[in-house]
């Protein structure tokens, strides 16, 4: 087994509000030794009939370096919350009840994460009847959180007990960070359905700067500690 680094959350033209094409990403990310980007596309203006054809450009852009794993940020009637998915051969439709959405990436053997609890407070709203159909919480968002975490997303995360991830939200090259999650992964076989598969078992490692997040199956006490180091340390160099 090899241990890899993926980053989780990225947006392509494919998305309405992207800026960077699938090939640029793949170059991008590859030359910095990001083993492969799990995608994931804007519901929002999704071509129903194109995820076909959405799923063959991620595997024409992919280099030798980088793998895109193509997927989908399904978003809730009234766009409040967002919902990262992976796995699946089909799109599901805009703008969803966000249960149905859980429901269906689950029955198609998919996996999904709650997406940046800071965004709209979409926190407010968790509903704990979808735990069981979740694989995890975006612990820190590059796009929302900013240099460090949402103490709301680590409080969710600590009630839930579900697995902590990190992620660019990659739109612009601003939103790049050293925020990674690590796999082990057997390289001579297909990467997409490994990462799904350990997505959805908690088998994976959220990152930042090359240190380790997560501790158990809940947040250590002293993440809190860390997360004001880095705020801290960052500021120290920003002002410097």
């Amino acid at each position: 087994m090899t241990q890899i680094r993926v980053v989780l959350h990225a947006h392509s033209t494919w998305s309405y509000d992207g800026r960077h094409s699938l090939r640029q990403i793949a170059r991008l990310y590859g030359a910095l030794g990001v083993r492969a980007v799990m995608m994931t596309e804007h519901d929002t203006g999704f071509a129903p009939d194109q995820f076909a054809a959405y799923r063959q450009a991620c595997a024409d852009a992919s280099t030798k370096r980088c793998t895109l794993i193509p997927g989908i940020e399904y978003s809730s009637p009234d766009n409040r919350v967002h919902i990262l998915t992976w796995g699946l051969d089909r799109f599901l439709g805009e703008h969803r009840p966000v249960l149905e959405t859980l429901r269906d990436v689950q029955t198609a053997g998919g996996v999904a994460i709650f997406a940046h609890s800071i965004r709209q407070d979409a926190w407010q709203v968790f509903d704990p009847a979808w735990v069981p159909y979740l694989a995890g919480i975006e612990l820190w968002n590059r796009k929302s959180d900013g240099i460090t975490w949402g103490t709301q997303a680590q409080d969710l995360i600590a009630q839930t007990s579900l697995p902590a991830t990190v992620g660019h939200d990659f739109h612009r090259l601003r939103q790049i960070y050293p925020l990674t999650q690590r796999f082990d992964v057997d390289e001579s076989a297909a990467l997409e359905p490994q990462l799904v598969t350990a997505l959805a078992k908690g088998n994976s490692s959220p990152q930042a700067f090359r240190g380790d997040l997560s501790l158990g199956s809940a947040l250590h006490p002293r993440l809190e500690q860390l997360r004001r180091k880095v705020r801290d340390g960052l500021r120290r160099i920003k002002g410097g």
